[in-house]
């Protein structure tokens, strides 16, 4: 199942009406829009394409910030700034795929996925935030193409 066909199984799911837009342009790469009604708000998902240097940093095996956000791979775009783009797998590009890429120059296409609060607070382990609330996990940019830069 590609991108585009995932993007219609959820439009039909979550009931998108004719206010909402699929919208597809160009080279399906290139520019995807998609705009579905859910819990009264517009969520825009467009592909995007970044360059840098990929690094995949293990997770170590203990509770930590870093694991439960699951955060292990990432892309420098200016290694002049301390800044990066957290990475996560998909179907296309598996995790064990980005992990050949470590340390290489590449260029990704990726959707940037929101991340999202566990919805059973109480019953799992969770940092909390200033309102006792469960930190967002899963947040970052989802993989969907990966070349390495010559």
């Amino acid at each position: 199942m590609n991108l585009l066909e995932l993007f219609l199984v959820l439009a039909t799911i979550a009931g998108v009406t004719d206010g909402n837009v699929i919208r597809v342009k160009d080279n399906i790469w290139q520019t995807i829009a998609v705009k579905r009604q859910l819990n009264n708000s517009v969520i825009q998902l467009k592909i995007q394409t970044f360059r840098g240097k990929l690094v995949y940093e293990e997770i170590p095996p203990v509770m930590s910030l870093r694991a439960y956000q699951g955060d292990e791979f990432f892309l420098i775009t200016d290694p002049n700034s301390s800044s990066r783009l957290v990475l996560r797998p998909s179907q296309k590009v598996t995790r064990t795929k980005l992990q050949l890429f470590h340390n290489q120059q590449v260029e990704i296409k990726a959707v940037y996925i929101a991340g999202n609060r566990p919805s059973i607070q109480g019953r799992i382990a969770c940092p909390l935030d200033i309102n006792q609330q469960c930190i967002e996990r899963g947040n970052g940019y989802e993989i969907l193409s990966v070349v390495r830069l010559k």
